[in-house]
């Protein structure tokens, strides 16, 4: 049902149930299914878009690492900073397994820049991981880092296409 466009209140009223309960078994279906929230929305007819709260997380966790040039730690003692590490996690696995919201990557779907930006988060971004090819390219990388990098960021060390981008 939810795959044919209902929402999860229609669904719990179809089957006389709590819509907490299909909500807990919408969870799981995703899990095991990631087409099954694209299909849901197509037979709606909307677009999926990062919602306030992820678009939020987002700029939270960029001013975090352009502030403490690190990022946050999911052992921290501040609780804010273990939610922010959480998100960021989650984030990260749903981009390695693949379902991943693509509306979180619509922004451009390539690496920032740091020469001709058009935005300072974009710079400050693009000037970070400039910094990490380069030190990489020169043998001044941490091995540790480059593992890390890999995990989070795979195909960090490429950078961005040279050339115009491929037409949609």
């Amino acid at each position: 049902m939810y795959r044919l466009g209902l929402s999860r209140k229609r669904i719990a009223e179809l089957v006389r149930a709590q819509p907490a309960t299909v909500g807990y078994h919408l969870v799981i279906a995703r899990r095991q299914d990631p087409g099954i929230e694209a299909a849901h929305l197509t037979a709606n007819g909307t677009k999926s878009s990062p919602s306030p709260a992820d678009l939020s997380h987002m700029d939270e966790i960029i001013a975090w690492v352009t502030e403490e040039g690190r990022f946050p730690r999911d052992r921290s003692d501040d609780k804010g900073e273990r939610s922010m590490a959480r998100w960021l996690s989650d984030r990260r696995r749903e981009a390695a397994e693949g379902t991943l919201d693509p509306a979180h990557r619509e922004e451009g779907h390539d690496w920032p820049r740091h020469k001709g930006c058009t935005s300072e988060r974009e710079h400050t971004l693009g000037v970070w991981i400039h910094t990490q090819r380069h030190k990489h390219r020169r043998g001044e990388l941490d091995p540790v880092k480059v593992t890390f990098l890999d995990a989070a960021a795979p195909g960090w060390q490429a950078g961005r296409t040279r050339g115009r981008p491929a037409r949609r």
